[in-house]
């Protein structure tokens, strides 16, 4: 078993390093990798909250996926922190790519869903922001 702290059953030190230096690259991609599904998170949550401040049907939308996101941390005994909401995006983001979604800039049943997480955030940041 290769660790970076240790060799287990042989090898030599600079395998171990070889070994560790791509595990860096692995780990550095990951968080990169982190990064972008968040900032696909907002941006889609950020342009899908303002496109549904022009349509009472899409404000009640959000107003639901908002109640729905409460929901699931609170199902989770999870307070709707800035923290934790940033966990809730990048898990649902992960999710809805996984099954094919990426967005187009209609306001889809995902995208309200991110819009409803960025009016979460505003919130709970007290930045008093508004549909």
């Amino acid at each position: 078993m290769r660790t970076c702290t240790g060799w287990e059953g042989g090898g030599a030190a600079r395998g171990r390093r070889d070994y560790c230096r791509g595990l860096g690259s692995f780990i550095r991609m990951n968080r990169d990798l982190s990064e972008i599904v968040l900032h696909l998170a907002g941006e889609t949550g950020q342009g899908s909250l303002a496109q549904a401040g022009d349509a009472v049907g899409a404000r009640a939308a959000v107003d639901q996926h908002t109640a729905e996101v409460r929901e699931a941390l609170a199902a989770d005994g999870q307070e709707p922190t800035p923290g934790a909401l940033l966990d809730y995006a990048h898990g649902f983001v992960d999710a809805a790519v996984g099954r094919g979604w990426w967005p187009t800039g209609r306001l889809d049943w995902e995208s309200l869903r991110l819009a409803a997480v960025c009016q979460l955030v505003i919130e709970t940041e007290g930045l008093g922001l508004t549909l």
